[in-house]
């Protein structure tokens, strides 16, 4: 049984709620030193009893936060149903995005809800370019929005939304034992669940280009067509991850800092990415607008293939 399945098993899950949440209706019963449905004893289960009953004792833990929106405003960042000038950007951005990832006869490739964001080099504004699509499609009706921090080297998507993690992403895909919905960050806005990057380790890039990965992004994709599933991945030039990622998503979006980003790194990233997978360039930090001096702030201007 893969991870996904373990979570969403012997539930009538409905795509409308997280899967943190059908992970808490199945364990409820532990609070009570019941069995497991499948028979293992709440002892040996003590990880997902803790976390059910922390869930429904209202309590925040590291596993549902709230978001600060003031903070995320002063990063620079557009809260959902923001009325600024960067928030109607993205909703610019967003939408050829969404066209492709929920109509049906839009295109033929696989995981067309999974969206990878990436640059060629570091600091281009590829983390505030996926938060940023993540909050703007949460204001969407009937979406929900899975946002994956896929930068193991240098993760980052803890420190935008002000949280602590330890497993995730990695650590699921690589051990059986761990229960995919107890690695899962719910938020206060309900449609926005963030699944964090995990451990580093030896090997990472291989592990993500695995048969294993590619399960672990199909079911998530298939099992949950509602769902829009956004990774914030490394800098295609300074690491491998991200080209490995690539074959997993259905459609990738790279980022360019104007006036930085050189027209060799982009063809280089291009060529490693696979051109046919790029469905979109945005410009990041355009000079002739005015900014703060945020987190990645600057015009953001999506140019489709």
């Amino acid at each position: 049984m893969n991870i996904v399945e373990r979570a969403g098993k012997r539930l009538d899950a409905q795509p409308v709620k997280s899967l943190v949440e059908l992970a808490a209706d199945r364990l409820s019963a532990t609070a009570s030193g019941a069995r497991i449905a499948d028979g293992t004893p709440a002892a040996d289960q003590k990880i997902h009893v803790a976390s059910a009953v922390r869930e429904e004792s209202g309590r925040d833990t590291q596993r549902q936060i709230t978001i600060d929106f003031d903070r995320l405003r002063a990063m620079g960042f557009a809260p959902p149903a923001d009325q600024s000038a960067l928030a109607e950007e993205f909703r610019l951005i967003k939408r050829p995005l969404l066209s492709i990832a929920l109509t049906e006869t839009a295109s033929p490739r696989e995981n067309r809800n999974v969206i990878m964001i990436t640059s060629a080099n570091p600091n281009e504004g590829k983390t505030f370019v996926a938060t940023n699509l993540a909050l703007s499609m949460t204001s969407e009706h009937d979406i929900h929005v899975l946002l994956v921090d896929a930068d193991v080297a240098k993760p980052s998507i803890p420190r935008v939304f002000g949280f602590e993690a330890d497993i995730g992403l990695v650590d699921a895909v690589a051990t059986d034992s761990i229960d995919f919905a107890d690695i899962l960050v719910r938020t206060s806005i309900e449609n926005l669940t963030i699944l964090p990057a995990g451990h580093a380790r030896p090997g990472v890039s291989e592990l993500l280009a695995s048969a294993r990965m590619t399960r672990f992004v199909t079911d998530l994709s298939r099992r949950y067509p509602n769902r829009i599933i956004i990774f914030d991945s490394p800098p295609v030039l300074a690491r491998s991850e991200p080209i490995v990622l690539a074959k997993h998503v259905g459609q990738v979006v790279l980022v360019v800092e104007a006036e930085r980003t050189s027209r060799t790194a982009i063809d280089e990233a291009l060529a490693l990415l696979g051109p046919d997978r790029v469905g979109g360039v945005v410009l990041n930090k355009a000079p002739h607008v005015i900014g703060n001096e945020g987190f990645g702030q600057g015009y953001y201007g999506y140019y489709g293939t």
